[in-house]
């Protein structure tokens, strides 16, 4: 800890400090990074069976303690009892399809030989050996968990920095694993801003798993590279509903506020642009408008939509609607909080808003907004929708609501995304298979499913001679013999079939 430096954690429903971490220096993450290794060497001799049988006690802690943890994540969050829940919930159901799904994946791999048939090919999944996962403030438990139940799963330790404003949460983990059986040290914490995170960055870990911002994103990216690091980056989103007029309007106002709303729309896949075909662009704001208006906010425990982070995420958000309003937007649920009026302890919720009329010159049309604002344009047909679906550099998730099934999958494959809901919004979260990633600003790499999975393990490539030949024919001294079992071959393997064969057995007698 450099000179005693400490980071203060505070509630975003009354501004009371609710905990003191200390700010770790590079001496403290290298020391957590060394902690871990040496666990992880005990961790990756175990059989995958083991390794998820712990997962599973894992996720029985969790069910447990689920009330300690939903406390730990209101207190640095503000968020609703249920929305803190949900986040335990999530966790679990992917330790359970880690649990189920992964000794499978994790199994070696067969690989076919071809013509060379005495000899046997298989592929492992290795651990890479310390994961360092960075985390942003939105789901202090779920996406932390998301990269921690991936990389135990497959054999590696982890050190977890979590953001200097909700570490609350991510400091209960080495406790809650210790519980479930884990190795002492496996996974680590380390607390502290963003000098921390780049001492992880430049740390010895062997990987970097990093969600956050776009711009941070970028540094986190390039320090890497330095020492060849790799990272998957799960980064901003400005992800777009489209609503065509077949679109059951009932369900997709619904929805959609839900997708925009929840967690006040501090979430990286929140519903932020909505395109809705002309013929039903005026009932369905209509209705958007009084589902909204509908809406509890507030602080307090029996509220929809809690409050802002912090102020400076109210007042980015805030910006983000005076500019829009200030070019022609109009809105019509919700409001625009005063500019020069920052909100007071405990006042950093914002009401669910709707606005409309938005243009490419405001921006809230292209950057990430992260709060609790739906921007909703009217499009003449479908072919519309998806272009300007498409016009946002970030790409990580979409919805299409619509009647027709088959219509909605189909428009879906058509957006430059890395996931598509159809007449649903957020729920692919809550399935533990379904891997979560972007691409463009949105990053890449994958968070979840077995495509997260994969990214916590590296191939290693095996051959194994079976025959006992006391030489191969390719090996030197180089003749006309091997060249004639070079053509050989080559014939064989690109022609193919009984012509191949015939092909091949005439090179290898020379004619």
């Amino acid at each position: 800890m450099r000179e005693g430096r400490t980071i203060e954690v505070r509630s975003p429903r009354d501004g009371r400090v609710v905990a003191t971490f200390p700010l770790s220096g590079s001496s403290e993450v290298a020391t957590a990074v060394a902690t871990a290794r040496a666990a992880a060497a005990v961790w990756a001799s175990r059989s995958v069976l083991r390794r998820v049988e712990a997962l599973i006690r894992l996720a029985r802690v969790l069910e447990v303690e689920a009330d300690e943890v939903a406390d730990a994540i209101i207190s640095e969050t503000g968020k609703p009892r249920a929305e803190a829940l949900a986040e335990v919930a999530v966790s679990v159901e992917l330790l359970r399809y880690y649990h189920r799904y992964a000794p499978r994946h994790l199994s070696p791999r067969r690989v076919g030989t071809g013509w060379m048939f005495w000899k046997k090919a298989w592929v492992e999944r290795v651990p890479l050996g310390v994961v360092g996962v960075i985390t942003p403030w939105n789901y202090p438990l779920i996406i932390g968990m998301d990269a921690v139940a991936a990389a135990l799963a497959g054999g590696n330790g982890v050190v977890v920095k979590p953001s200097e404003l909700t570490p609350v949460t991510a400091s209960l983990l080495p406790d809650l694993c210790a519980r479930a059986g884990l190795p002492q040290g496996l996974v680590q914490v380390v607390t502290g801003d963003g000098s921390t995170g780049e001492a992880l960055v430049r740390s010895d870990v062997d990987k970097v798993s990093f969600t956050g911002s776009t711009a941070v994103g970028r540094k986190v990216m390039a320090v890497a590279a330095e020492t060849l690091t790799p990272v998957s980056l799960e980064l901003g989103g400005k992800d777009v509903a489209i609503v065509l007029e077949d679109a059951d309007l009932a369900r997709a106002v619904k929805g959609i506020a839900f997708g925009g709303f929840f967690n006040a729309g501090q979430t990286c896949i929140s519903i932020e642009r909505v395109y809705v075909v002309d013929a039903v662009a005026a009932e369905f704001t209509r209705r958007l408008a009084e589902e909204a208006s509908a809406l509890r906010y507030g602080v307090a425990d029996d509220v929809d939509v809690g409050p802002m982070i912090s102020a400076v995420q109210f007042e980015r958000v805030s910006a983000h609607l005076r500019d829009a309003v200030a070019k022609g937007a109009e809105v019509v649920a919700g409001g625009v909080p005063e500019a020069d009026s920052p909100p007071g302890e405990g006042d950093r919720a914002l009401a669910p808003t709707i606005v409309t009329r938005v243009d490419e010159t405001m921006e809230i049309f292209h950057e990430e907004t992260f709060g609790p604002v739906l921007a909703v344009t009217a499009v003449r047909d479908e072919e519309e929708a998806i272009r300007w679906a498409s016009a946002s550099a970030y790409g990580l998730f979409a919805s299409v609501w619509t009647e027709n099934r088959r219509r909605g999958v189909d428009v879906g494959r058509r957006l430059r995304t890395g996931g598509v809901c159809v007449n649903e919004s957020l729920a692919h979260a809550g399935i533990g298979g379904l891997p979560l990633g972007g691409v463009g600003d949105s990053g890449f790499g994958s968070r979840r499913g077995l495509e997260g999975l994969t990214e916590m393990t590296r191939p290693r490539a095996f051959l194994a001679d079976r025959a006992g030949l006391s030489r191969e024919p390719w090996w030197f001294p180089y003749d006309e013999r091997v060249e004639r079992l070079t053509r050989s071959v080559l014939a064989l393997r690109a022609r193919g079939g009984l012509s191949g064969l015939v092909v091949a057995a005439r090179r290898l007698l020379g004619r």
